[in-house]
């Protein structure tokens, strides 16, 4: 696509990215998601003469992550896409690391920051979940390398903290279709399921 829009927020960081016409803008602020998303894409898109009648779909995090965040991004891009009648899609942080930091010759477990001594985890496309830290090494592999910003003292680390930006987002234009869905990513925990839990 040529054209997109793609936001992420947690509870104190927004970051909205559009390419446009060849070029990509991107504003990242440490400031509240619920209070200031909307006015942050407002002044991206008015500092560069940005129409948004030739925006061709928006793409928004799922997560994981703070639920306040994830739901405003999430309903920022919905309110957008529905107003504009444009296609929409989100993407996981998950996917994010994978695809832009995956060390392609290892095997690649993603771990992000949650609370109470806990990670969110990634080690395939079916398992992963929520784990604290200790657990979580009876889960990954030997030989595993770790990726993302929960991680301790670990032989085969690679730290990373600006997964979150928006503009990791336009990697996945390509998944923007009309069947496209904003849902936010559900992870399994103790036999229930929490959202986003932060």
């Amino acid at each position: 696509m040529k054209n997109v829009l793609a936001v992420s927020a947690c509870l104190k960081r927004c970051s909205v990215a559009i390419s446009y016409e060849g070029n990509i803008y991107e504003v990242n602020e440490h400031i509240d998601a619920a209070a200031n998303l909307v006015w942050l894409a407002n002044n991206l898109i008015k500092s560069y003469d940005i129409d948004l009648r030739k925006i061709n779909g928006i793409i928004a995090a799922s997560g994981p992550g703070s639920f306040t965040g994830t739901r405003v991004a999430q309903s920022f891009a919905k309110g957008l896409a529905l107003s504009l009648r444009l296609p929409s899609v989100s993407v996981s942080y998950f996917d994010v690391i994978r695809k832009i930091y995956a060390q392609q010759s290892n095997t690649n477990v993603v771990v992000i920051k949650s609370e109470k001594n806990q990670v969110y985890y990634h080690i395939n496309d079916y398992n992963y979940g929520i784990s604290s830290y200790e657990s979580l090494e009876d889960k990954i592999p030997d030989d595993a390398t770790l990726i993302g910003d929960a991680i301790d003292a670990s032989p085969n680390i690679v730290y990373i903290t600006d997964f979150r930006e928006a503009k990791n987002l336009l990697h996945f234009s390509h998944l923007i279709s009309r069947e496209s869905k904003i849902s936010p990513l559900y992870i399994a925990h103790h036999n229930q399921y929490i959202i986003n839990a932060q």
